[in-house]
């Protein structure tokens, strides 16, 4: 018999916990330190900014992301969005 997947099971991606870091983080703050316990991913959110063109309270960041992988960096757009932050666009993180 297979039990059935928890909802508590399903792996928090990178994404979720970057968008949520910057939603928290005040704009032109210090570097930020974020970790994912359920991938092992890792990294500092080195700028937050208020988002370009956008009157919805979007933050743009720029993080590194340390992995298995190695070590990136990407630029991105975070949102607020039903009472949570999420990466719009396609920002290479997963």
């Amino acid at each position: 018999m297979v039990a059935p997947v928890a909802a508590s099971a399903v792996p928090i991606t990178d994404q979720a916990v970057i968008a949520e870091t910057v939603g928290r983080a005040t704009v032109g703050s210090d570097p930020l330190a974020w970790a994912n316990p359920s991938t092992g991913s890792a990294g500092v959110i080195e700028q937050v900014r208020p988002g370009t063109n956008d009157p919805n309270g979007c933050r743009d960041f720029v993080t590194s992301k340390q992995s298995l992988e190695g070590v990136t960096r990407f630029n991105g757009v975070a949102c607020p969005a039903d009472g949570s932050w999420k990466i719009n666009g396609s920002s290479g993180l997963f």
